[in-house]
């Protein structure tokens, strides 16, 4: 198996919402319409102190951080994925999402478990309607940079 090997465009992205780890992305799974997967970013704590005699500051590295991931979705109100969207909101429930980079024939993933934070609804005079979903990642994102 091969990771992609060159840079691509994320046109091709999808992200899956999954009963448990390692399920087959379908299309059964793929969450519709997404316009926009906003930044996967993942940080540590740094914890700074000092000691006597020491000129510099020292640092650890503590806890880590998987954060949130802000989605925008061009709104379809009878879209099976985007009322699971809102029913996990509604009743507070954890979900593992998938996100999935595709480029020609390889592709990687980043499968995580999240809350959904926040869901809106977003509509313009003259534009499409959107919902914009915030997902509150809890713990580790599992990556797999390999062809899947």
């Amino acid at each position: 198996m091969t990771a992609i090997a060159s840079p691509f465009h994320g046109l091709a992205t999808e992200l899956h919402m999954i009963a448990t780890t390692g399920d087959s992305l379908t299309a059964g799974t793929k969450v519709a319409e997404v316009s926009t997967v906003g930044t996967l970013e993942l940080s540590a704590n740094i914890i700074e102190y000092n000691s006597y005699g020491n000129d510099y500051k020292q640092k650890l590295v503590g806890q880590k951080d998987s954060g949130t991931l802000s989605l925008t979705l061009n709104w379809v109100a009878g879209d099976t994925s985007h009322q699971a969207l809102k029913a996990k909101y509604d009743n507070g429930g954890e979900q593992l999402f998938v996100i999935k980079w595709v480029s020609s024939g390889e592709n990687a993933t980043a499968e995580f478990t999240g809350y959904i934070a926040s869901y809106s609804i977003d509509t313009p005079v003259e534009d499409v309607v959107s919902a914009n979903v915030e997902i509150a990642i809890d713990g580790a994102v599992a990556f797999n940079l390999v062809t899947v």
